[in-house]
């Protein structure tokens, strides 16, 4: 199966759409209505088809900031939103269907910070287990490692230079500081 999105031309509505290689049906999953403007994601396109798990993770800012919602693959049902609050999910970096864990990017959650500083979290499909990973007062740069167990996290402020380490996935613990500027 190929799962993909279509979008109206004035892109206020898009479907989402799963297509079986071998017949070529294509069958709507669910879709989204917008008055203004449909987006995926933040910093990347953020929704994933998880054929294991028979769902979608799906991106949206339907409550005015940008959340994730976890629908059911076969009926197309939501089953139920993921994050919620003031702040939005910028950029979904890792899904693990096997632990039902979701890493990613967001800003705007940390009480008295810039609210354009990114962090990293990871949170349970199911909606708990929200983690901050990267607690620094700082703008934030992952990088993941292929295997996922690890990241690289480079955080400054305009005021405090660049410091550079890699943490565990698991708690965001310090293994390393690799680099201070």
């Amino acid at each position: 199966h190929v799962a993909f999105i279509s979008s109206s031309r004035d892109h206020k509505q898009a479907w989402m759409r799963v297509a079986d290689v071998e017949t070529g049906a294509v069958r709507e999953v669910f879709n989204e209505k917008v008055k203004t403007w449909f987006e995926s994601g933040i910093d990347a396109i953020n929704w994933r088809y998880l054929p294991d798990s028979n769902a979608v993770l799906w991106w949206s800012q339907r409550n005015g900031w940008g959340h994730l919602y976890l629908y059911d693959l076969a009926t197309g049902k939501l089953k139920h939103a993921i994050t919620k609050g003031d702040w939005n999910v910028d950029n979904v970096l890792r899904v693990d269907e096997k632990s039902n864990t979701i890493w990613f990017v967001g800003n705007g959650r940390e009480a008295g910070r810039d609210p354009y500083f990114k962090h990293f979290y990871k949170v349970g499909m199911d909606g708990s287990g929200l983690a901050l990973l990267t607690p620094e007062n700082g703008e934030h740069r992952i990088a993941l490692s292929p295997e996922g167990g690890h990241f690289i996290d480079s955080y400054s402020t305009t005021a405090e230079p660049p410091v550079v380490v890699l943490r565990d996935s698991a708690d965001g613990k310090v293994v390393k500081e690799i680099a201070r500027a």
